[in-house]
């Protein structure tokens, strides 16, 4: 499993002294104590006897912090121009603190998290957080009839839904509001609204934002006209944060109904991202079909 650092990111050695060492071979060297890569870690701080690291990520495999100061300190003394006095130490705080617990603590930690983890997940996993959008909904010039329907579908589903408010016609404001439903632990975030080729919609591009290797499937292609239509066409987002999914659906009720049918039904077959993205966007696509045959669409 991994750990969020939650901003506590820094680590350091006291204790340990430095004579014309590059420190970005430092830095890889303490990276691949940790199993990370190399450019994942960086020394931000040398003092007389003491040198500080930064992690450059806000999470980590627990296996590569719990136990592992002695191993540290063997890959930064074979370096040539490290040496350390006696007592020489690991100190950090949070998540990273874990760095100096020796090997049997170590193990013990891992073994209750992964235990703690599972059951955390699965709780994360039946949370469901919906929201709506659009300066139509919110002026209350168009009635809002996604999110009553996507929470009674979820709720009989197994879920508990929440229903999160609705989202302005603004890319920071979806973002900020996503980002806020992860925080509270929601491990499905369904928004309905902005996935299309106006210039307003922003659904998908907040998404991006938060998973930039999101699956982002057409429903629909065409070309802009740069009047109405400022993008190529329609399509769905389903990224992913952590353990959380976050699902971007066309605001149309008909469309919805489709994708979250075939959602529910992704997820009770076990579909990873990329399929379960397809299969939404799929039975979307069929409406268009239906309604308009000789209309011309892709996907990807």
């Amino acid at each position: 499993m991994e750990w969020n650092l939650l901003e506590k990111t820094t680590f350091w050695i006291e204790g340990i002294n430095l004579h014309e060492v590059n420190l970005g071979t430092l830095a890889d060297a303490a990276a691949a104590a940790l199993g990370l890569q190399a450019g994942e870690v960086m020394v931000v701080d040398v003092q007389p006897g003491m040198v500080a690291f930064d992690v450059l990520r806000r999470q980590i495999p627990a296996e590569a912090v719990a136990g592992k100061g002695e191993p540290l300190l063997q890959e930064l003394a074979a370096i040539p121009g490290v040496s350390f006095v006696e007592g020489v130490s690991v100190h950090s705080e949070g998540v990273l603190g874990m760095i100096a617990l020796d090997p049997e603590a170590a193990q013990s930690v891992l073994e209750r998290s992964a235990s703690l983890g599972a059951t955390v997940a699965d709780a994360v996993s039946r949370r469901a957080c919906v929201f709506a959008s659009g300066s139509e909904v919110i002026a209350g010039s168009i009635e809002d009839t996604n999110s009553p329907f996507l929470l009674d579908v979820l709720n009989e589903a197994g879920f508990k839904g929440e229903f999160g408010g609705i989202i302005e016609d603004n890319t920071l404001a979806a973002v900020q509001a996503l980002e806020t439903a992860l925080t509270k632990g929601f491990g499905l975030i369904i928004t309905t609204g902005g996935v299309g080729a106006e210039k307003k919609d922003h659904s998908v591009e907040a998404i991006l934002r938060l998973d930039p290797a999101a699956h982002t499937p057409w429903i629909l292609k065409f070309t802009p006209d740069m009047r109405r239509h400022h993008k190529e066409g329609v399509r769905i987002a389903l990224g992913r944060s952590g353990i959380s999914r976050i699902l971007a659906l066309p605001g149309p009720h008909e469309e919805v109904r489709l994708g979250c049918r075939a959602l529910l039904d992704g997820l009770q077959r076990g579909l990873a991202d990329g399929p379960l993205a397809e299969v939404v966007a799929s039975a979307i696509r069929q409406r268009w079909h239906h309604h308009f045959p000789d209309k011309g669409h892709q996907h990807g």
